[in-house]
């Protein structure tokens, strides 16, 4: 039997006492949802998707406000949010906060959750998991507008996406989207899309504590349950070689720490796998460079940091025995232009 999908209890907390604040009666709509005021009764519980989604949609409509999502997100701190959200307060920079939130996601939704890197851009993608419960206005907007919001009190910066995608499609009534969220909006998208500037990610979280945050991170962890041991080991390993080789922090020692395990504990059991350490990582290069030089028109230098290299002549040696030619001459190869190579 299908299991049904679960979002954090907080959420709907936050609509039943943002309508009390404007003296809307709420039991009428908790019943017309199927809620009860005992299922609320704590944050950390967890409640069936499709009442919640109801729940802001129509307290939308009792509000009178077509930007209610957008407003209701932009009224909460990003401490507002439980753990997820002192997790996030407590990452070093504005990068590892959105990686955090994309590791423990499910730990509030039930969602993809992906996060990627093109050149000077880096674009976070969301969605539900239930293609049914994809589309409602007013919760897409709460989202986006907690992730704006959400990165401009970790950096304690007034920094804005540089363009925003909704799945929901265009509204008919005028909605505050650029007084709340500072950018462009495109509807009718696929995914759930924020796009920032590369640089806005390297911005540090005002305040973080590195020892909170190793607690926070065993909380979440317990909530999400263990890694597969198996195979999933190395999906894991590659994922985590991804997500640090632009930050030149694609180690054994840092990943392993991740991980819970020691260097030569993870050594050990890569090699159960017939795997290494060292050959996930190469091979992990190999690809990124080669995706990077196929399908976009980065610089060499660009693509030599995207791929974890300090400068370009690390990458052109690397590349010279991955293939037996230059990046460049790769690039001629597959028909792209080329930009200057420095």
């Amino acid at each position: 039997m299908a299991t049904v999908p679960k979002i954090d209890a907080r959420f709907a907390r936050f609509v039943v006492e943002d309508l009390r604040r404007r003296r809307i009666p709420v039991d009428g709509l908790l019943k017309q949802v199927g809620l009860t005021r005992s299922d609320l009764a704590s944050p950390e519980g967890r409640l069936p998707y499709a009442p919640v989604i109801q729940l802001i949609e129509r307290a939308a409509t009792l509000a009178g406000d077509p930007s209610y999502g957008l407003h209701l997100a932009a009224s909460l701190d990003a401490r507002d949010h439980g753990l997820l959200g002192f997790l996030a307060v407590n990452s070093p920079t504005l990068m590892d906060a959105l990686i955090n939130l994309q590791r423990y996601y499910k730990v509030v939704r039930e969602g993809e959750f992906e996060i990627e890197r093109n050149g000077a851009q880096v674009a976070v993608r969301l969605r539900e998991a239930d293609p049914a419960l994809r589309g409602f206005r007013q919760n897409s907007d709460f989202v986006v507008a907690t992730l704006v919001r959400g990165c401009r009190d970790l950096t304690r910066q007034a920094i804005s996406p540089i363009r925003v995608e909704c799945v929901c499609e265009e509204p008919s009534e005028k909605v505050d989207y650029a007084d709340i969220l500072g950018c462009p909006v495109k509807f009718g998208a696929e995914w759930t899309v924020l796009i920032y500037a590369e640089e806005a990610m390297r911005l540090p979280v005002q305040g973080a504590d590195t020892k909170l945050l190793q607690i926070l991170e065993l909380a979440c962890q317990k909530i999400v349950g263990p890694t597969p041991e198996m195979q999933d080991l190395v999906h894991e390993v590659r994922r985590l070689i991804v997500e640090r080789l632009p930050r030149g922090s694609a180690n054994i020692d840092a990943i392993a720490d991740e991980l819970n395990m020691g260097s030569k504990t993870l050594e050990r059991r890569l090699a159960e796998r017939d795997q290494s350490f060292s050959a996930l990582l190469d091979a992990t290069r190999y690809n990124a460079a080669k995706h990077y030089l196929e399908e976009t028109d980065m610089r060499l230098s660009q693509v030599a940091y995207m791929a974890g290299y300090t400068e370009s002549a690390a990458l052109v040696r690397a590349f010279k025995r991955w293939t037996g030619t230059t990046p460049m001459q790769f690039r001629d190869a597959t028909g792209r232009s080329t930009r200057p190579t420095s």
